[in-house]
């Protein structure tokens, strides 16, 4: 997980594009929703799956097997 530090801008920190995924979210979105809504913000698919896999683990998304749709706590 990249954290902001002195080498890494907050812009580029999983934190930052964590709290991207988060802002402008809206009910009823499937993950390809909120990877289209946001993929300006990461530079390949892999870190976006990174950040989602993070919010997932700290309880903040659920994300439906079956439908792929994304529950915000």
């Amino acid at each position: 997980m990249l954290v902001p530090s002195k080498f890494t801008r907050l812009e580029e920190s999983t934190l930052f594009r964590m709290k991207c995924i988060m802002s402008g979210k809206s009910n009823g979105e499937t993950v390809q929703d909120v990877y289209h809504r946001t993929r300006n913000v990461f530079n390949d698919v892999s870190e976006f799956l990174h950040a989602l896999d993070i919010l997932f683990v700290l309880g903040i998304v659920n994300v439906d097997a079956s439908s792929g749709v994304i529950q915000y706590a």
